[in-house]
């Protein structure tokens, strides 16, 4: 008789189809634009046209009046109805100094950003609510706007919140080690000043909701969240709503998010509040306009830099006066500022630097608040690390691989003077991986020869540690909220497998990578595995999608809920084979339990699930039925990190300043492999987004704070014509604090681009004094360096 091992029925590791992608391409996705209920009514938002301005009069009375206008609402009478929106649960606890803004859902007597939600309209149609809202009237004493954060710092600059002492919303210190000796025993220090622009992350589908309400279920809110387990915590909290009356429900389909779809927002609480108002269904789709007026405002970092370096290329300690422009700070969960705190805590990236002085002040400003996006915090800050190791190296006359090696972490576990820990890996080899796979001396003869014949070839890299989830341990102080992944496995009655977690994906290929690696655990197939996330109704409680959690943290806790099911299901096998074993004398394989020392005797899973569940009568004495377990699964470390080393080969043209990267390579580090296409996209996909921001994206504001990138002809992202072929390599280090050795991918991608790139160019114009300290690097930016005097 053949038998089926477990080996041969492996899911893990294998480059499978995404089982989400069908429904997509043939256009059956469900977003939450699709979702409609009976009587819906329809939100607009009539939004600030100033950066900084006194509300003097509001007069809705023509909207009001307008033909199919349902209710228009002022900010007063949403203040009166709810808390202010910063309650304890969504309020960070980093320490450092503080300075909380008080927010509701409408601006009441001022506005602090040109889009500042001011006045709600809701209609029968959204053609009605746009139109009514043209019949807004409102009175402004416009103020002196605040548009950059060095300006805002000075004693004499206007407070944006009156009540408090100065623009600083949050300020604080990491540090560790003896820094002022580090730079008495430096051979040389590097000081510059180093600036890392607006930008961030633009959704293909931008934010949405809707909002119902009944007396006996409560408030059902369907929204496109990242963290709907969060959101309803916060709804419930702060509108004085019982949690159990309150439901968050995300879209099985989301277009993207980033980490913009991460925070509580204002509209969120809004569209809750009118649901309750009218006792009708308020649905709300921002369009592109807003979405780039609102979201996705992230960077925004000036790093006063400062390294103390030994002749060898060794960095004995840094210094960073550390600038964050987070505009008006006024969203849940991360008040603008934890994004810098991360980029500050991880600014040491892959490195071994022992002593660490950073000063950190986020400011506020007249723009939008900064929000989460890809590379959370991080990507000025590896821009100026990294770049700044190629400019030691300049100045020492090293070769910048001999930088690089002289500085990269080598043992494992290790924890950094900001107290980030790397749990395991081999950077030195990965970095050494891309070096071999660049054929960098090859690559250094052939600039020579081209710059013979007039062409400038120069080649660069840079590395980034990626957060593969975060653990309790730092989540708690960080957000107030917890770490732990978190699933149910439920077998139901014909031996499929439903799994429940509590992260809702946003395109990141869960309802596939968890199958696979619930297939393997129970020896099934992945058409034998349905996954059920999005609705805090049905699933465990957890944080959400964001910062790598999924291949980490909740495909762990399923592996964990798979394997605290399996001993009974052995048992149940068992006794009805009748045989005499404990559970590790099973395999599972092929859809079925089978007994190792007589593998003639087995089970399918499909028939034990039949006894469990319609036959408990047969099951052993005193078994319970039911085949359903949940498990939270936790790291035994404070954190774990992916390591992604990059490098480049460009041309530049020094006569306009434009570039052409001709190759770009990635070798990458997920410990296990999940779904290899997958975790290759996911690379593809942070490459082009960190070139996006690298090269093209850019908001800009004028002097009076009006945003000047409101629609994607003046925030130009990449094309496929814009962005080169992407080599990547692994080089896979399994992490020993998973169940299947897997690390998370995706996060921080785009952190290794600009320093990268920034790198190559400047190795390949190759001249004395030439440094390209800002970003974007376009091509007017690098000619103007240049050709600066």
């Amino acid at each position: 008789m053949t038998t089926t091992t477990a080996s041969e029925t492996k899911w893990v590791g294998r480059p499978i189809r995404r089982r989400e992608d069908p429904r997509l391409l043939v256009g059956e996705g469900k977003y939450i634009a699709d979702y409609t209920l009976p009587g819906t009514t329809y939100l607009h938002v009539v939004r600030s046209v100033h950066a900084h301005a006194r509300i003097r009069h509001i007069d809705i009375s023509k909207a009001e009046n307008y033909p199919g206008v349902v209710a228009v609402v002022t900010g007063a009478e949403v203040a009166a109805a709810m808390k202010p929106m910063l309650v304890p649960s969504i309020i960070p606890n980093l320490g450092g100094e503080l300075q909380l803004p008080t927010v509701y859902p409408l601006a009441i007597d001022k506005v602090l950003w040109v889009g500042d939600p001011v006045v709600a309209v809701i209609a029968e149609s959204k053609y009605i609510a746009e139109d009514a809202a043209q019949l807004v009237e409102i009175e402004y004493e416009p103020l002196p706007a605040l548009i950059n954060p060095e300006e805002a710092l000075k004693p004499e600059a206007p407070k944006i919140y009156e009540d408090w002492k100065n623009n600083v919303l949050w300020h604080g210190v990491l540090a560790n080690g003896d820094v002022d000796k580090a730079f008495e025993e430096a051979d040389f220090i590097l000081s510059e000043r180093f600036y890392g622009h607006r930008t961030g992350a633009a959704p293909m589908e931008t934010r949405g909701a809707l909002a119902t309400y009944d007396g006996f279920e409560g408030l059902t809110v369907h929204v496109n969240s990242q963290r709907p387990h969060i959101l309803r915590m916060a709804i419930s909290q702060i509108m004085n709503i019982p949690h159990h009356k309150v439901r968050v429900i995300a879209p099985k389909d989301v277009g993207g998010a980033f980490g913009t779809k991460a925070p509580v927002y204002r509209e969120e609480l809004l569209i809750s509040y009118l649901a309750l108002k009218l006792k009708r269904p308020v649905k709300w789709v921002e369009n592109r306009m807003e979405s780039l007026m609102t979201i996705g405002h992230e960077r925004d970092q000036i790093h006063n830099l400062e390294l103390a370096v030994r002749k060898d290329g060794k960095i004995l300690g840094l210094r960073n006066r550390m600038i964050a422009d987070v505009g008006d700070g006024r969203i849940g969960v991360y008040l603008g500022f934890v994004m810098s705190w991360l980029g500050a805590a991880y600014l040491t990236n892959a490195y071994d630097v022992p002593s660490v002085h950073i000063d950190l002040s986020c400011v506020v400003t007249n723009k939008p608040s900064s929000t989460p996006s890809r590379a959370f915090g991080e990507f000025p800050g590896r821009f100026a690390m990294d770049y700044a190791m190629h400019l030691v190296a300049r100045e020492l006359k090293l070769d910048p691989r001999q930088v690089f090696e002289t500085n990269i972490i080598k043992q494992f576990p290790h924890v950094t003077a900001t107290g980030i820990t790397h749990d395991s890996g081999d950077y030195e080899g990965a970095f050494q991986k891309l070096l071999e796979h660049l054929d960098y001396d090859r690559v250094k003869e052939e600039q020579k020869e081209a710059r013979k014949n007039g062409r400038l070839i120069g080649v660069g890299f840079a590395m980034g540690c990626e957060m593969s989830g975060l653990g309790s341990q730092i989540f708690v102080p960080m957000e107030n909220q917890p770490g732990y992944g978190a699933a149910t496995i439920k077998i139901d009655a014909h031996g499929m497998v439903q799994v429940f977690e509590g992260d809702s994906p946003q395109g990141q290929g869960h309802e596939t990578t968890i199958a696979q690696a619930v297939a393997d655990e129970l020896g099934i197939t992945i058409d034998d595995v349905y996954i059920s996330y999005g609705d805090t109704f049905g699933t465990p409680f957890a944080s959400g999608t964001l910062g790598n959690r999924g291949a980490s943290y909740t495909v762990s806790a399923a592996v964990l809920a798979c394997r605290k099911l399996k001993p009974k299901i052995q048992k149940i096998a068992a006794h009805i084979l009748g045989v005499d074993a404990g559970p590790e004398d099973f395999t599972f394989a092929n859809g079925e339990v089978i007994w190792n020392k007589e593998p003639s005797k087995r089970i399918k899973l499909r028939d034990i699930a039949d006894v469990a569940i319609l036959g408990p009568t047969k099951l052993p004495a005193g078994m319970e039925a039911g085949l359903e377990a949940t498990a939270y699964f936790e790291a035994d470390i404070a954190g774990m990190l992916s390591i992604g080393v990059h490098g480049a080969v460009v041309e530049v043209n020094p006569e306009t300043g434009d570039y052409k990267i001709l190759r770009y390579v990635v070798v990458d580090d997920c410990g296990v492999p999940i779904n290899p296409m997958i975790v290759r996209g996911q690379v593809h996909g942070g490459v082009v987004l960190g070139i996006g921001n690298t090269r093209y994206e850019k908001y800009y504001f004028d002097e009076t704070g009006q945003p000047l990138s409101t629609t994607l002809m003046e925030y130009h992202m990449p094309s496929a014509a814009d962005v080169p072929d992407i080599e990547m390599i692994e080089y896979n280090v399994p992490t020993p604090y998973t169940p299947l050795g897997t690390k998370g991918k995706g996060e921080g991608i785009p952190g290794p681009v600009p320093a990268t790139l920034a790198s190559a160019i400047t190795d390949a114009i190759d001249r004395p004094g030439f440094k390209l300290l800002n970003l974007p690097l376009t091509a007017e930016s690098i000619w103007r360096t240049l050709n600066q005097k």
